[in-house]
């Protein structure tokens, strides 16, 4: 007999599944039941009506109770009251204990062997968090007097993933977030660290990060936090006593970008004045000026940055007066009258001889004293222009003599002369008028005539070369841009200039540039305050 237990009874029962569409009939059947039914009462049931903890306590039990899921949804949480109210988490009050907990998930195995945390998420998102507490007064004041956040801040900034761009290590993107997180808030607090000390690790690793990185936003980040700890450094032994040329000369180097009014890099050049002022604290703007290539751009861009963006108003940005081209050259007076218009000539048709040729000179010819035509060619146009209707209608024409006579009775200053030419012949002139280029109807042909004007001779009516042909030019008043604010790059710009000359070699070195800053004031009259001080250094 075998000592294995007794095998149990098995039943086996035949599988009946419903079929899809007595499972869809009673899919619907239980909505429609569901639907009807009364909403369940949850009254005098235990545990009902309760609020639950605090939104406080629900973030210290979650840390407290170290669960990976748990602290995963306190953080995410975190990072959304962060962001929008950050003075909500007040550090120094009822959220105290959360600059314990993000301490320690701020730390990360990936650069610190020995941290507790070894998830880099966990440690993005308390970077993000303490990034955005940082911009609270309060917040900022405590992560600056916490030793380990700022252990751990120079971990990072050290990390030689960010400083030598290694590709080898998988969390490299992630390390570069991480990065970003924390020198903004290495931005936050340095103002609670300074003056740092020449020995500052902080102050060291920021200089080494901006030897290297290439991103504009990083480059204002790093050069505002460098700022920020030189604060008040007026003795020897400070930090910018370590900061050398090269540094010096990528800071001064983007002012450079000022060349251009309509670039986007107003961040930058304002952060790298506020840097050489913060540096040339305590007599170091012979240091500053030791180079020749930093001397020559502060020379040249200093005076630039006083105006830079401002809209003033020129005489070289206004519209210029209006030219007015005064004629001068005479057309050339044609050697027959012009063709008269259909309607002109029936107007003239209408009149009684000699008054129709009266009329017809004051339409085709016009008074001018140096002008003269020929009596056989003004008869010989007259007797074309009206020959053709002495068959037609029976006008007859003027005798030639008594048409010579009456031209002086349509021009009252012509006159009728005899001309000796060199070969000894005869010439018979009217002396006094000319054809027109364009005749004029009968108003204003007599109009002209009875005009006292005109007896003035064409030519006179010419402007001579000596004459001006452009309106006066008003004088542009400079006052009128007193209306003009100056913005943060030009007080920072007049700052740092009346800091530089207060040294000799300052002085030496915008020797002859009173001129440059008087012009600058007369474009912006309220630059005044802030660049007299400078002038009154400075010799023409």
């Amino acid at each position: 007999m075998s000592d294995l237990p007794p095998t149990p009874e098995l039943r086996v029962f035949p599988l009946d599944p419903l079929t899809t569409d007595a499972q869809e009939s009673r899919f619907i059947e239980n909505n429609r039941y569901l639907k009807n039914e009364h909403q369940f009462n949850y009254y005098n049931v235990p545990g009902a009506n309760f609020p639950g903890p605090s939104e406080r306590e629900r973030f210290l039990f979650s840390f407290e109770s170290g669960l990976s899921d748990e602290v995963s949804y306190c953080l995410n949480s975190l990072i959304g009251i962060s962001l929008t109210n950050p003075k909500m988490l007040n550090l120094k009050l009822d959220y105290s204990f959360l600059v314990d907990y993000l301490t320690v998930y701020f730390d990360c195995t990936v650069f610190n062997p020995s941290a507790e945390n070894d998830d880099l998420d966990k440690s993005l998102d308390s970077a993000l968090i303490l990034r955005n507490l940082a911009q609270d007064i309060d917040n900022s004041q405590v992560i600056s007097l916490n030793q380990k956040i700022r252990d751990t801040v120079l971990l990072i900034l050290q990390n030689p993933i960010a400083l030598h761009d290694q590709f080898s290590n998988d969390h490299y993107e992630q390390c570069k977030e991480l990065l970003r997180y924390t020198m903004d808030i290495v931005e936050a607090i340095s103002s609670y660290l300074a003056p740092a000390a020449a020995d500052d690790s902080l102050f060291i690793a920021l200089i080494e990060l901006l030897r290297v990185v290439e991103d504009r936003s990083a480059i204002t980040t790093i050069l505002r936090s460098m700022s920020r700890l030189m604060y008040n450094s007026k003795k020897a032994g400070d930090c910018p006593d370590i900061i050398e040329d090269d540094v010096l000369d990528r800071a001064v180097s983007y002012l450079v970008l000022s060349v251009n009014d309509e670039n986007n890099s107003d961040e930058l050049i304002l952060t790298s004045l506020d840097f050489l002022y913060q540096f040339v604290q305590h007599n170091r703007v012979d240091r500053l000026l030791s180079s020749y290539t930093r001397a020559s751009i502060l020379q040249s861009f200093l005076p630039k940055l006083l105006i830079y963006k401002l809209d003033y108003k020129t005489e070289f940005t206004q519209p210029l007066p209006l030219l007015e081209l005064v004629r001068r050259v005479r057309d050339p007076v044609p050697e027959k009258p012009p063709a008269l218009s259909d309607s002109l000539i029936e107007g003239l048709n209408a009149l009684p001889e000699p008054e129709r040729a009266t009329t017809w000179l004051r339409c085709s010819f016009e008074a001018d004293p140096d002008g003269q035509v020929t009596q056989i060619a003004l008869w010989r146009s007259y007797e074309a222009q009206f020959a053709q209707f002495i068959n037609s209608r029976g006008l007859k024409l003027l005798p030639a003599v008594d048409f010579i006579k009456n031209v002086q009775h349509g021009f009252p200053n012509s006159a009728a002369m005899v001309i000796s030419l060199e070969d000894d012949t005869k010439k018979f002139i009217i002396k006094g008028i000319q054809p027109r280029t364009k005749p004029v109807d009968i108003g204003q042909g007599k109009l002209e005539v009875l005009n006292a004007g005109s007896s003035v001779s064409t030519s006179k009516r010419y402007a001579s070369t000596d004459e001006s042909i452009q309106q006066p030019y008003e004088l542009f008043q400079y006052s009128f841009n007193d209306y003009l604010t100056l913005n943060e790059i030009n007080t920072s710009t007049s700052i740092l200039l009346r800091q530089i000359v207060l040294s000799p070699k300052g002085v030496e070195l915008f020797r002859g540039k009173r001129d440059d800053l008087v012009d600058r004031l007369m474009r912006v009259p309220n630059l005044l305050p802030y660049v007299y001080d400078t002038m009154m250094k400075l010799e023409y």
